[in-house]
């Protein structure tokens, strides 16, 4: 069996598993891994499961020296299923800069080729999925309707319900929900006489994300653990890593915070043994928020911290706008308001950019909540009704009474 260099990344010696034969996987690990000087050991972490975030150059090395060994061993058609490879592997590990540069170098060689719009559709929509993870709307928008044009060329009724499906999560994460429903609810049908269940698992947790979002506790724990059972007899990993998540923000809004807590941490195992970043800095952010309802302060700053880092290597704007939401609360529970003001008018200057009104409305009450706590009743007025607007218009029963009551204080 052909030996890899003990300092290969994962990825890598899966692309050379799969894509070259032994004497070409070991001309590549002896001229350009062996060289490298050992990475140093990760720092421990109080047995907290992380990714090490100076592996992204490292990387990027690899997989530009990968692609360029590539083209002088490989048939045009298996260079490109290699890039299609690379380009999906590399959105998971948070490296979108890379991933932008391969689905680029995909449409450039295929777009004008009508044998290949298959392959320049998919490589359309992996953009999408990367400017949408940026909270950058519109390009998404633009890759997504070329890939759902292309899709319609080849009729291929997967490739447009992948589409829709992304077209409802950019519209959910805009806190867009009437919208969201629509494009999930679209997919599903353009898949009914389609045996895909994972696509489908895929639609039916996002269906659950808004049930959750709307207090339809039961709905979501459904959809949420009819697709667990589906993700785990097929053991994808990373989609295990997600509903577990997702099953972990239920029992948080039910405040159930043992039982969420338990879910992240197996939320978060799960995305280390993926290698998938945004779940884990989004697992880091629920965690922290636990931790402020259950007021210890040092530990959600921690986590707090941990996810800024991470959302900070990805670009991912949402999560840090909330990432400032959850600082805002801890310093306002600290009784440190002027921290606790800035950090909470950051959060909702950051969702007003992006336009996430969820996130908005989100921001809003514990603003409202912070100038009723420092005696500014006009202010508090003000936050809380701001937030009562998007509350009613997506049917939040929980909310509406909740600042309906404190509007009445």
């Amino acid at each position: 069996m052909t030996k890899i260099h003990s300092n290969t990344d994962p990825l890598i010696e899966e692309v050379l598993k799969n894509f070259f034969n032994d004497a070409e996987t070991e001309e590549f690990s002896s001229r350009y891994l062996a060289q490298e000087q050992p990475p140093a050991d990760k720092k421990e972490s109080n047995n907290e499961s992380e990714i090490n975030l100076q592996d992204g150059m490292r990387i990027r090395s690899h997989i530009d020296l990968l692609i360029t060994f590539a083209e002088s061993k490989l048939t045009q058609e298996k260079l490109l299923s290699l890039l299609l490879y690379l380009g999906q592997s590399t959105i998971v590990k948070g490296e979108f800069t890379t991933a932008v540069d391969i689905h680029e170098r995909l449409i450039s060689t295929t777009a004008d080729n009508p044998q290949m719009k298959n392959i320049a559709a998919n490589a359309f929509l992996r953009m999408g999925e990367v400017y949408s993870r940026q909270a950058r709307w519109e390009l998404s928008f633009n890759y997504v309707g070329k890939a759902d044009s292309l899709f319609n060329d080849e009729n291929d009724v997967k490739g447009n319900a992948e589409c829709e499906n992304l077209l409802g999560t950019i519209y959910g994460d805009r806190g867009e929900l009437d919208k969201a429903v629509e494009h999930f609810e679209k997919a599903l049908a353009i898949l009914e006489d389609n045996p895909d269940n994972a696509l489908k698992g895929k639609i039916e947790i996002n269906l659950g994300i808004i049930s959750n979002i709307q207090s339809n506790y039961d709905s979501a724990l459904s959809y949420f653990r009819r697709a667990l059972l589906n993700f785990e007899k097929v053991e994808d990993v990373r989609r295990v890593a997600e509903v577990r998540q997702d099953m972990g923000m239920v029992y948080t809004k039910k405040k159930e915070f043992g039982t969420a807590l338990n879910e992240f941490d197996k939320s978060l195992q799960a995305a280390v043994e993926a290698n998938y970043l945004q779940s884990l800095g989004i697992n880091y952010l629920s965690k922290a928020y636990v931790y402020t309802q259950q007021s210890d302060y040092e530990l959600a700053e921690a986590f707090a911290n941990k996810s800024m880092e991470v959302a900070y290597k990805l670009n991912d704007k949402i999560t840090i706008a909330e990432i400032y939401k959850v600082k805002g609360i801890i310093q306002r529970n600290k009784n440190n308001y002027d921290v606790a003001e800035n950090y909470l008018l950051t959060g909702l200057r950051l969702n007003n950019e992006i336009g996430n009104l969820l996130n908005q409305a989100e921001s809003s009450y514990e603003l409202g909540l912070l100038y009723y706590m420092k005696n500014d009743k006009e202010k508090s007025k003000k936050y809380y009704s701001d937030a009562l607007k998007y509350y009613r218009k997506i049917n939040a029963q929980e909310e509406i009474k909740e600042i309906e009551d404190r509007l009445r204080l």
